[in-house]
């Protein structure tokens, strides 16, 4: 986990303080460059989730969600 902290940090998409507050876990906190692209990946996730469901009937659409929500839960 640190190393892809470490590497979005690189990145300009997140900022930690160079020393913990308390304790050994450092804040982390998305930049303004990092909302932006949080946004852009999130309307492309929104467009692959309808392309997969677009051949499906209604009854198939909740199906897929349960099992996909199950498969999170899990």
């Amino acid at each position: 986990m640190n190393v892809l902290l470490q590497a979005l940090e690189r990145q300009g998409l997140v900022v930690r303080p160079a020393q913990a507050p308390v304790g050994r876990a450092l804040p982390t906190e998305l930049t303004a460059r990092g909302r932006r692209q949080l946004k852009v990946a999130s309307a492309a996730v929104r467009r692959v989730e309808q392309d997969m469901l677009a051949n499906l009937d209604v009854s198939e659409q909740d199906q897929m969600r349960r099992l996909l929500t199950a498969c999170i839960a899990h």
